[in-house]
């Protein structure tokens, strides 16, 4: 039923109930979502919301299964904002979840919810609870409660809830495990609503863009009335070119060639100790960092990949504690400069007196590694500039013939093994959470495997990291300590 007959059908329904003109324009400013949007929210300027003409038929839907595959920047939190807003007048007396498969995604959408609720003086008196730990839960006079929460390890965070309404965000980086779950977490006759952007996955998300008895939206970055010819031009540079995946998926909202994904999220979660405290130091140019304190004496390793002034820098620092590798500090630097990168590492190591260095040998790397090389003998012997595009011999095969492996293959295999087995202990680490869930690989007419150039700068540091615990414990040594194995093309 198109949006003109059901308005039509209600205009009939409204005047036999006895509803005149007045009551009538009443009751629509609350049914429209466009209209109540307008009448109780304001957009970052202050002014009424105004709905975008290609977002007036997805606002509207009644439908009790919807899926979006977008591009990036169109308009699918200000929806679901929307749409929460309107349930907590309308909806009395029931649920709503709204899902995410990582932190990083959830908190910036509930932390706007809350400050909607709490400055908005039609919503705010309605308001009676409001907790945001262990998990997001509001509860207004009516009875009507809305939840959020991130799916944690295996779905487990779904288990034992009982809603009318799902809202799934970034539905393309929910597990398998996450999704069977959700699936019975929904009441029967409840409406499940799902936004996503494609990454190039066949997984669930992309199994219900195919679903027939499903609504389908595709919004396209190109729609927002703000993005402009130099804007696309840009995106079009970084993502490598118009028919790169990362500009198929996150511009025009399409899911384009199949892609596979590089880590087990389940394995991933696995290894994160909620025990462990989070560790993380961010810095820019002008802030201080002294040596850390207190560290315990053991076998550090320290693995980095430098960034420049867009890109940050991520600075891993890794504790062997047999058979376990731990993730003891990471340290990311935003907008510096070579000569503060170099510093850090010396600050880093005055306190962990690491065993081997790992450097991802681009631009910035290379640079590093080279000051530091230049400070001495001990640091030649420690610090490993490693060129990812290289070819590493570093193993024998049977007939005593060198092993070629590809650097970057084999560092990320180092990583998925150490993964699979749970000998990895990692804070929990939202950031990083988020990079492994999206990290995908294509394989190319040739058969070699090709990342998704993305956010990766944590586990490209995580990459080095565990290289060099693998030259230094493992690998084959030639005249020093953690020397590299033969290498074709390393500089």
């Amino acid at each position: 039923m198109t949006t003109l007959s059901l308005d039509n059908t209600m205009e009939a329904l409204l005047e036999k109930r006895g509803l005149n003109a007045e009551a009538q324009y009443r009751w629509w400013q609350l049914a429209r979502r466009t209209a109540f949007a307008r009448k109780h929210i304001t957009d970052r300027n202050g002014r009424p919301w105004q709905t975008r003409p290609y977002q007036r038929t997805s606002l509207e839907s009644r439908a009790l299964r919807k899926v979006h595959c977008d591009g990036r920047d169109v308009g699918k939190t200000a929806e679901i904002e929307i749409i929460a807003c309107w349930a907590l007048v309308t909806c009395p007396d029931s649920e709503m979840l709204i899902a995410t498969q990582c932190e990083n995604h959830l908190f910036p959408l509930m932390n706007r919810l809350a400050r909607r609720f709490q400055m908005t003086p039609d919503f705010a008196p309605s308001l009676v609870e409001l907790r945001r730990s262990p998990s997001w839960h509001f509860r207004f006079s009516n009875n009507f409660v809305l939840w959020g929460r991130i799916a944690g390890p295996r779905g487990v965070n779904f288990q034992g809830m009982h809603v009318d309404w799902q809202v799934v965000d970034e539905a393309q980086e929910m597990t398998e495990t996450g999704w069977s779950e959700l699936y019975q977490a929904l009441n029967g006759g409840g409406r499940r609503w799902v936004y996503g952007v494609p990454n190039g996955l066949r997984n669930t998300f992309h199994r219900m863009t195919q679903m027939a008895d499903a609504e389908q939206y595709n919004w396209p970055s190109s729609l927002n009335p703000e993005f402009t010819p130099e804007k696309d031009a840009e995106l079009a540079r970084l993502y490598g070119g118009r028919a790169a995946p990362g500009y198929v998926h996150r511009v025009l909202g399409q899911h384009g060639e199949p892609c596979h994904a590089v880590f087990s999220l389940d394995d991933y979660l696995a290894c994160v100790d909620p025990s462990l405290s989070t560790i993380c130091r961010v810095l820019k140019e002008e802030d201080p960092f002294d040596a850390p304190a207190g560290v315990v004496p053991g076998r550090y390793y320290l693995g980095c990949d430098l960034g420049y002034a867009r890109d940050p820098s991520e600075f891993m620092v890794y504790q062997d504690a047999t058979p376990h590798l731990v993730n003891v500090l990471r340290v990311r630097l935003e907008g510096v400069n070579y000569a503060r990168q170099t510093d850090t590492i010396r600050t880093l190591d005055r306190a962990y007196h690491f065993r081997a260095i790992g450097i991802d040998a681009g631009n910035n790397g290379r640079a590093v590694a080279h000051e530091l090389m230049a400070a001495g003998r001990d640091w030649c012997a420690r610090v490993h500039a490693i060129e990812f595009g290289s070819v590493l011999e570093v193993e024998q095969m049977p007939d005593g013939q060198p092993a070629r492996r590809h650097a970057k293959e084999f560092m990320t295999h180092l990583l998925q093994q150490r993964l699979s087995e749970h000998t990895l202990v990692l804070p929990p680490d939202p950031d990083r959470e988020a990079q492994y869930a999206g990290h995908t690989y294509t394989v190319n007419a040739q058969g070699r495997i090709l990342y998704d150039k993305g956010n990766d700068h944590i586990i490209d540091a995580d990459r080095c990291a565990l290289f060099c615990h693998y030259l230094d414990t493992r690998g084959p040594r030639n005249t020093g300590r953690g020397t590299l194995p033969m290498a074709l093309g390393w500089f």
